[in-house]
């Protein structure tokens, strides 16, 4: 990953050097000494950083996939059908995957089904249970989709091969470090960390 310029360098700890396009994490760097707020000065501004960049490559994106009527949930949730073994999945797995709500899986099902890519059905064994399964249409729609956000590697714009591998490796070392798995999200009990 590349290093902060010495532009931005400068405006963290000179606030007079900053202008309007100086980088906002300089800015939050500076104000964060500034009020003497201590010390994970670091992973505040990891957070800040990480935030903020959620943020843009999700603005890229949609960009993209809006022409189409998707969101990014839109695109995951076909990415997860395409990618499962069968095309077919149940909504509350699709929930988990997506790190969503279940009711927010069911709204995206619901857009996609009007739109035709996916179909939805009974499990074949669970009556209580719905499958969600990805169509021929979606499958084009997908690929079309997909070359698309390739023109703009997917929002990672200005990386490379390296900085992206690099930021796999760093990203998934903090997210299992964290209990990022496929189980479903539990909330914390009362007095737990």
């Amino acid at each position: 990953m590349a290093a902060r310029s010495k532009d931005g360098a400068a405006a963290a700890g000179n606030p007079s050097a900053a202008t309007a396009n100086a980088d906002p994490i300089d800015w939050a760097r500076h104000f964060w000494r500034r009020h003497g707020l201590g010390e994970s000065e670091e992973a505040f501004i990891a957070m800040s950083s990480v935030l903020r960049f959620h943020r843009l490559i999700v603005e890229a994106t949609e960009s993209r996939l809006r022409p189409h009527k998707l969101n990014i949930t839109d695109y995951m949730l076909l990415m997860t059908l395409q990618l499962s073994e069968t095309g077919t999945r149940l909504i509350s797995q699709l929930a988990r995957s997506l790190m969503v709500h279940p009711s927010t899986a069911t709204l995206a099902t619901d857009r996609l089904e009007a739109l035709g890519v996916i179909a939805r059905g009974p499990h074949p064994t669970d009556r209580r249970a719905i499958q969600v399964s990805i169509t021929a249409k979606g499958r084009t729609l997908l690929a079309q989709v997909t070359g698309e956000l390739r023109e703009i590697d997917f929002g990672l714009v200005g990386s490379d091969v390296d900085d992206q591998v690099q930021l796999i490796e760093v990203l998934t070392r903090l997210r299992l470090a964290a209990g990022d798995s496929d189980a479903p999200l539990k909330a914390p009990r009362a007095g737990s960390r």
